[in-house]
């Protein structure tokens, strides 16, 4: 089983970091360069997501159902339920909370756990820290103002 972790201190209140991961448009915004369209059904516990992939996933889709979405605590859990047959992760779960650091700032943590399909775990972790990394850039440009390209 492969266990991806990272975090990263954000210079924004973790009220607006929280709604870039807890609202559809916050969703998107902190996914673009490598998920081309989501579209979603429901909200919060049990909403069910639709993401089209580009760039380094190339041009697929995978749906994730929230199974854990604890406004309160600022923190969500995702499981893969649809891999659209080509992402090589099988029982993926990808958690994300968020944690005050003052007023002015907080820590964003993203977790995933899986089990690599038909490729080494070194290269599947690096498809997750890649992912990581994007999204966590992404949130931190949309939560301080900056332009996400």
């Amino acid at each position: 089983m492969v266990v991806n972790e990272q975090a990263t201190k954000i210079a924004a209140p973790a009220e607006r970091v929280w709604q870039l991961l807890a609202t559809h448009d916050g969703q998107r915004a902190a996914s673009k360069g490598f998920v081309a369209d989501m579209e979603f059904e429901g909200e919060g516990l049990g909403m069910v997501r639709t993401m089209r992939t580009e760039g380094h996933l190339g041009e697929t889709y995978v749906v994730e159902r929230c199974d854990h979405f604890d406004p309160e605590n600022m923190e969500m859990m995702y499981r893969i339920v649809d891999t659209g047959g080509t992402v090589p992760f099988a029982d993926y779960q990808g958690t994300a909370k968020v944690i005050r650091a003052g007023a002015a700032a907080c820590v964003l943590m993203l977790r995933s756990t899986f089990i690599p399909v038909d490729m080494p775990e070194a290269e599947a972790k690096e498809i997750s820290a890649t992912n990581f990394w994007l999204f966590l850039e992404n949130v931190r440009k949309v939560a301080t103002g900056e332009k996400v390209s």
